[in-house]
């Protein structure tokens, strides 16, 4: 079934959240169309919408559990595999091998059982969603 989630990204690899979450989302971009592929005309490169909360410095990932990714042959599985440097080395390999074995994947499927999963309510109740309007 499908759920919108939002994932708060957390700072690493000397990377901010906003940093380390667009670099996330341009590497999940580049699985369906590597980077060697891009055209000179390309006005994308992020598979997912981006946000930052409205008060802190914090930036989350926006998608739809049931999203189908449509793997590229050509595909870079490690540069998105390196950006999780906190997951262990079998994590690391069980990630790898789930994109490389598949034309489609799931993006549910990609989401480290360590990381942070928060539906549309707990958002909200986060502060993630900023009302420009008066009550």
């Amino acid at each position: 079934m499908s759920h919108i989630i939002y994932l708060p990204v957390v700072p690493r690899l000397n990377m901010t959240s906003e940093e380390r979450a667009k670099a996330l989302n341009k590497e999940l971009f580049n699985l369906q169309l590597p980077k060697h592929l891009h055209g000179p005309r390309q006005t994308t490169n992020m598979l997912l919408d981006c946000v930052k909360h409205p008060t802190t410095s914090e930036w989350a990932l926006v998608a739809d559990t049931a999203f189908k990714i449509k793997i590229h042959p050509q595909r870079d599985i490690i540069a998105l595999v390196s950006l999780f440097p906190h997951l262990t080395q079998e994590e690391r390999d069980k990630l790898t091998y789930h994109i490389a074995s598949r034309d489609i994947v799931i993006f549910e499927d990609l989401i480290p059982s360590s990381t942070e999963v928060l539906d549309e309510a707990q958002a909200e109740a986060a502060g993630w969603f900023d009302y420009p309007f008066d009550e």
